[in-house]
């Protein structure tokens, strides 16, 4: 999934809102909004367990 910010401020609230439920995968400033890709962090965590990551 993908989501933009206007601010990093609205990054920060949108993140501590989120933090317990979605792992953030990617991070990047372009065009002056703060875009971030995420998936649900059960998902994620049964990525890297395949990975052997964690």
């Amino acid at each position: 999934m993908t989501e933009s910010f206007d601010t990093w401020t609205a990054y920060d609230n949108w993140l501590v809102k989120n933090y317990e439920q979605y792992a953030m995968t990617s991070l990047n400033e372009i065009d002056g909004k703060i875009v971030v890709e995420y998936m649900e962090k059960s998902q994620w965590e049964k990525e890297q367990r395949e990975k052997g990551n964690i």
